[in-house]
């Protein structure tokens, strides 16, 4: 192998394990909500995440993503992961704003404030 196509494909193999090291985390409330969610009714349905992904006619990275809060579902694909793991949209929907609820209300009880 030539010397520029060792280089190359060791700069390559650098930044990839760059890449998988420096792990996006969500900020977005809403996203870690959608993940959160997507995660507790998959599992509650016993599906991995390559079945899931398979039977909604994804990428087999793309629940992953989703769970992970690092991409914003569509509402129609948001559909689709429900419909695939029997649960109406609406159950998964009400599901994620007690979830927001839970993160909200979490906080104030650890500063030592009572609730009113």
């Amino acid at each position: 192998m030539p010397l520029a196509d060792t280089l190359q494909s060791s700069t390559t193999s650098d930044l990839l394990m760059q890449r998988r090291q420096k792990q996006i985390q969500p900020t977005d409330l809403k996203l870690k909500a959608i993940g959160a969610v997507v995660r507790e009714f998959r599992k509650r349905a016993g599906h991995s995440q390559e079945r899931l992904s398979g039977e909604c006619g994804f990428d087999r990275t793309y629940i992953s993503r989703v769970e992970r809060g690092i991409i914003n579902p569509t509402v129609g694909r948001l559909w689709q992961i429900a419909d695939a793991l029997e649960t109406p949209l609406s159950q998964l929907a009400k599901r994620m704003e007690l979830w927001i609820a839970d993160q909200v209300r979490v906080p104030s009880r650890r500063g030592g404030a009572k609730p009113t």
